[in-house]
């Protein structure tokens, strides 16, 4: 670029090229289901929400159709975020209701991730993990006091971890439906713009009329042309010869 202005012939900037903002954020993760969300769902979860924040609204080009898409996202988050409190308040009250003493858990292999936000939607499903840590934290403090058993234990992190997983995934899938939704109003759209263009109005219809096929008459030469009497002309002529030839003999 020379003096502000750009050089003939440089290169476009291709769309990858473009500066995007994110965030970093250090996370510190205690529990195994916890670190596996995270390991598993956080960056399919991030990307994904990232193209429903910026990718799709270039596509879909109406308002109501990407407020509906992000309803459903927002239902979808909320309510995890629901049901992970929900659970939680239930252990604790189930605890505090047999006099058992939730302490701090320590655990052995504590994780501290880099979590790159992209988008806003991106900084809630982080929470949500946090969220699912401190509910197996609960987890496990019940579980070392002898409240609930091995069994119990492992049903509450299989279940808590797939919930978790199933929200990536269910985002996913939003997006997937979103962008095939948008290509095929494309596709009507291309169809019905095409169909349009090729179909002419009744009313603009303009008969062609057909042309006449030209018959070719062949005429017989005069010497050889002949008359075929009409019904009736033969006695009228006989009966003239006759009286000719009666005239001709009274003059002879």
């Amino acid at each position: 670029m020379e003096n502000g202005k750009a050089v003939k012939g440089a290169p476009r900037k291709k769309a990858d090229e473009f500066s995007n903002p994110f965030l970093t954020q250090e996370v510190k993760i205690h529990s195994s289901p916890a670190q596996a969300v995270f390991e598993n769902g956080f960056e399919k979860c991030d990307s994904a929400l990232r193209s429903l924040s910026v990718v799709l609204p270039a596509v879909l080009k109406s308002d109501n159709e990407i407020m509906t898409v992000n309803g459903a996202v927002d239902h979808l988050i909320n309510n995890a975020f629901v049901n992970l409190r929900n659970e939680s308040a239930r252990l604790k009250k189930i605890a505090e209701d047999n006099g058992i003493e939730i302490g701090r858990v320590n655990y052995t292999n504590v994780t501290t991730y880099q979590a790159k936000i992209t988008c806003n939607k991106s900084g809630q499903y982080l929470q949500m993990i946090r969220e699912l840590d401190r509910l197996m934290e609960l987890v496990h403090s019940t579980w070392l006091a002898g409240f609930i058993a091995d069994d119990a234990k492992g049903a509450l992190e299989r279940q808590w971890r797939r919930k978790t997983l199933g929200v990536s995934a269910e985002i996913s899938a939003i997006l997937a439906r979103a962008f095939t939704a948008a290509q095929k109003l494309k596709h009507d759209a291309q169809a019905e713009s095409g169909h349009a263009a090729t179909e002419i109005p009744a009313d603009e219809v303009v008969e062609i009329p057909k042309k006449k096929s030209r018959k070719t008459k062949t005429k017989t030469p005069d010497s050889t042309e002949t008359s075929t009497p009409l019904m009736g002309e033969d006695a009228c002529l006989a009966e003239q010869a006759t009286k000719d030839d009666g005239l001709m003999a009274a003059t002879l």
